[in-house]
């Protein structure tokens, strides 16, 4: 099977979080760079860094990327450095989505439309091309003296996706790099991270990775990664409904393992107890099993159609609905709208059914 798909989207047009600024500077102040000098240019202030809320232009980024590497020439492998702080729960939601994906494949589709969404400067193309799964990354558009910085930074960044969501990196068999072979420090230092040497020189800048690959379970993610899920979550839901005793408990095991929401006799038992014991603690704190499910699945539900632009069908994989016609039915319910209706209501896409995926599935 072969099959073709790439990211149209203009990185022009993707405002992304203040959290990736802050992420070049602190690397950048690591290093030696002074922050006002790192800010210049860019619009952007120090209380701004501290700003989670705030989204920047993707120019500003180009602009704070300039000016790290001119204060910094001395550090040929800081796009390595900084792609290596992009951990998985720096995306938010998104992180969610991808951990919560019910096989690899879903898996990478969701990761590359969020970095697609939210991160890159460079443009990611991925095609299964007979037994491999191909990459390349597209940078003409780029300015040339950041050029390079942002290559090295989008695979690294994809390549620290990688280890959080699997615990390990992905078997590249190939990594290419346009660029003319560097110092060799610079080459051992892209050998360690990408555990293979690149080979330089190439006409594109991609990777090639096994395409069975793509039928491998999805495993579990690292403990790290699920923890921060969790703690992400339990925020969220902890700011529209309050909880203590058992019922905090309860709520706070069904966000424990992302897109494996348990029954209330699984959680009973993981309690040591009966499910009719659980139930009589619930009702004592005016509580019920489904109650509490509702919360987190309404919850969840919003969010990853607000902040992830997630499909119904996709929402609906994710919180354990047979299929997405149960989801619309418990969305309106939850919403007195459809949510379709309620993404028009918010400004958001229409989307109604999962979008072309980047990595077909396999026949």
């Amino acid at each position: 099977m072969s099959s073709k798909s790439s990211s149209k989207t203009n990185v022009w047009d993707i405002r992304r979080s203040v959290i990736t600024a802050r992420i070049l500077t602190q690397v950048g102040v690591e290093q030696g760079a002074d922050m006002d000098a790192l800010l210049a240019q860019t619009g952007l202030s120090r209380d701004d860094l501290n700003n989670d809320q705030l989204q920047i232009e993707a120019l500003q980024e180009v602009q704070l990327i300039r000016n790290l590497v001119t204060l910094l020439p001395q550090h040929p492998t800081l796009g390595l450095l900084a792609g290596s702080r992009y951990h998985l729960h720096t995306f938010g939601l998104w992180a969610y989505a991808v951990v919560s994906s019910p096989d690899m494949v879903s898996a990478i589709n969701m990761a590359t439309r969020m970095f697609s969404q939210t991160l890159l400067l460079t443009r990611l193309r991925t095609e299964r091309l007979g037994q491999h799964l191909v990459s390349s990354y597209e940078a003409d558009h780029l300015p040339a003296d950041i050029r390079q910085f942002a290559l090295d930074r989008d695979r690294a960044a994809i390549l620290t996706l990688q280890r959080d969501v699997l615990g390990r990196a992905l078997p590249y068999t190939e990594v290419r790099m346009q660029r003319a072979e560097p110092a060799p420090e610079v080459v051992a230092a892209y050998t360690e991270f990408f555990g293979i040497r690149p080979l330089f020189g190439m006409s594109k800048d991609g990777s090639l990775l096994p395409a069975d690959v793509l039928t491998q379970p999805l495993s579990e993610p690292v403990s790290q990664t699920l923890s921060h899920c969790e703690q992400m979550c339990r925020q969220l839901i902890e700011a529209r409904y309050a909880r203590s005793g058992m019922a905090a408990k309860v709520r706070d095991r069904l966000l424990r393992t992302p897109g494996r929401i348990p029954d209330m006799e699984d959680i009973a038992a993981e309690m040591h107890m009966t499910s009719r014991t659980l139930r009589r603690h619930l009702t004592a704190e005016g509580a019920t099993f489904r109650s509490l499910l509702e919360e987190v699945r309404s919850t969840l539900a919003e969010e990853l159609m607000t902040r992830a632009s997630l499909t119904h069908g996709e929402i609906a994989q994710r919180l354990g609905y047979a299929d997405v016609t149960t989801f619309i039915e418990a969305f309106r319910r939850w919403k007195g709208m459809p949510p379709s209706e309620f993404r028009r209501s918010q400004g958001l896409p229409g989307y109604t059914r999962r979008s072309s995926p980047l990595v077909s599935q396999l026949n």
